[in-house]
């Protein structure tokens, strides 16, 4: 399968390149690693990109290589609608973040409770955007966030179509229903609000702004995930998802895009409060996670 033109690389590439940090692209924005992969070829498929992999002897560009196979993995499979290979591509994922410093990598704490590290953004436009992130969830992370806020705050909507992918542990995805104006209403809808670091993926800060429009909130499913599976949220549709044993870390990778169809983003949080900041932690260390991650995953039988 070919998976890789000569022509769409740069774009392809510096998508990747988002997930790192500002030191780290700046420093790998050139042609070098291109025209490694292109050397007297138009198109690569992945086994050409594997057999590269093998005999490059840097860290860094390694890292690059193992992020851009691993995320076309997961777009082939999103968009062809067939099973991800978890297994290998968190092999992949996992390895490019252990590559590199610390500090190259992105790593934060969002409204949701969960550590977010961003592999893949490319946004020309909204009905071109496409972003994906591994998220992990683990009881460690407790201390580094306000669990409350997660809770008052965890019901919400995407503006793109998403799609996760259980890499490890246990998630549980509820999904809603709503009534506006409803006289049962105990929740209301927020405004987020970014601050001007937005085009800083994974490192703004919001507010969050009770708009006065109540809302009733109707649990609709309450759906079980572990490792291998995945599900979809339609954009627009109110949703939460939490990881319920936690003796155990969960992972997913999550996508979203905006190919198949645009909405509002929109949080509900109780009618009673005004507003709500939330401020991501970047530099998150995720390496033990990762170690642990693999670790649980070596007992696992697919």
């Amino acid at each position: 399968m070919t998976i890789l033109d000569k022509n769409n690389f740069t774009e392809f590439y510096n998508a990747i390149l988002k997930g790192y940090s500002e030191d780290f692209k700046i420093k790998h924005k050139n042609d070098y690693l291109k025209n490694l992969v292109f050397f007297n070829k138009d198109r690569v498929e992945i086994n050409d990109l594997v057999n590269l992999l093998e005999s490059l002897n840097d860290c860094e560009l390694e890292s690059i290589l193992m992020r851009i196979i691993g995320v076309y993995m997961i777009i082939d499979a999103r968009d062809n609608n067939v099973k991800l290979d978890t297994k290998k591509t968190w092999e992949l994922i996992s390895n490019s973040i252990l590559r590199i410093a610390l500090e190259n990598t992105i790593s934060s704490i969002g409204s949701q409770g969960f550590l977010s590290i961003p592999l893949y953004k490319y946004d020309p436009n909204l009905e071109n955007f496409d972003f994906i992130r591994l998220h992990i969830w683990d009881t460690s992370l407790n201390e580094l966030m306000d669990l409350e806020k997660c809770e008052l705050f965890g019901i919400h909507t995407h503006s793109f179509y998403a799609k996760s992918w259980i890499i490890a542990g246990e998630l549980v995805n509820e999904r809603f229903d709503h009534v506006l104006n409803s006289d049962n209403a105990k929740h209301s809808i927020f405004d987020v609000i970014y601050n001007d670091s937005l085009n800083n993926v994974n490192q703004h800060t919001s507010i969050a702004i009770n708009k006065h429009i109540n809302v009733e909130i109707i649990e609709k499913s309450r759906e079980l995930y572990k490792t291998g599976d995945s599900y979809e949220i339609e954009a627009g549709k109110f949703h939460r998802s939490n990881f319920i044993n936690q003796e155990i870390t969960a992972a997913t990778f999550f996508s979203f895009t905006g190919k198949d169809g645009l909405d509002k983003s929109i949080v509900v949080g109780p009618k009673s409060i005004e507003e709500s900041e939330v401020n991501r932690k970047a530099i998150v260390n995720p390496i033990e996670l990762i170690n642990k991650i693999t670790i649980q995953l070596s007992t696992y039988e697919y």
